[in-house]
């Protein structure tokens, strides 16, 4: 008993010695594309400025183009930057009990508007403790890309299972899902799939499981009948747990 007693006790300082070599790596990661990304910020910015004089003076297609690209590379710091930031705990999640299908119906007037001749319905209700500002960018990112690949009038359903000891949310489309060698990528930061819009980094999705795996969920995503169906599952975890 005493042999095991130091075993256990040796493979518990292994496993803390392990957890916090793993945070000092991700915080040194985060600071890393942090110093990366303020200095490729100086030089887009002057790279912006001479762009929009130009584009003042002699207006051009070339002048558009350029300022687009730019747009493009000043949102993808921005966004690897965050990915990073959540990965690492610099941002702290507010938990509060927060209903779903609110949340839900926010998100649905929102793409219902940038997405006129889609189809989108929200039905079932929980609620749970959840970082809301967080939790709806993660949903969004899930609707806005079933929004851009199905077709004008697509279908996008969400749908909100409660269970005993957990919520899942369920977003599926009709936009005819993704090739099976795709589904285990969907969520790796800058994967882009076949059918992706031209705007996409790749980098949404990865956000997104990053920000359910903050609230101790998983994501997974499978290819159903006529599309794509993505499921969080988050666990129902009592208010006087720290989390």
């Amino acid at each position: 008993f005493a042999r095991l007693q130091n075993a256990i006790a040796e493979l518990e300082n292994l496993l803390l010695l392990e957890k916090s070599n793993s945070a000092s790596q991700a915080k040194n990661n985060a600071d890393f594309v942090a110093d990366i990304s303020h200095q490729l910020k100086t030089p887009l910015a002057g790279l912006r400025l001479y762009c929009e004089m130009e584009h003042n003076t002699t207006p051009s297609s070339h002048t558009e183009k350029e300022l687009v690209l730019i747009s493009k590379m000043e949102k993808l710091i921005y966004n690897v930057l965050k990915l990073e930031k959540i990965r690492s705990d610099t941002y702290v999640m507010n938990f509060e009990e927060t209903e779903l299908s609110d949340l839900l119906f926010d998100l649905k007037a929102e793409f219902s508007a940038l997405f006129p001749q889609k189809e989108i319905t929200v039905t079932g209700k929980s609620s749970f403790r959840c970082d809301k500002t967080w939790l709806r960018e993660a949903l969004g990112n899930v609707i806005k890309n079933a929004c851009e690949h199905t077709k004008t009038d697509g279908k996008v359903n969400i749908i909100i299972e409660q269970a005993e000891k957990s919520v899942s949310v369920i977003i599926e489309d009709n936009g005819g899902g993704v090739p099976e060698s795709e589904l285990p990528m969907l969520f790796r930061r800058f994967h882009r799939s076949q059918n992706a819009s031209p705007d996409s980094a790749g980098v949404g999705l990865a956000i997104t499981k990053a920000i359910v795996e903050k609230h101790h969920g998983t994501i997974t995503a499978e290819n159903s009948e006529k599309g794509l169906r993505v499921s969080m599952c988050f666990p129902i975890i009592d208010a006087n747990l720290k989390l």
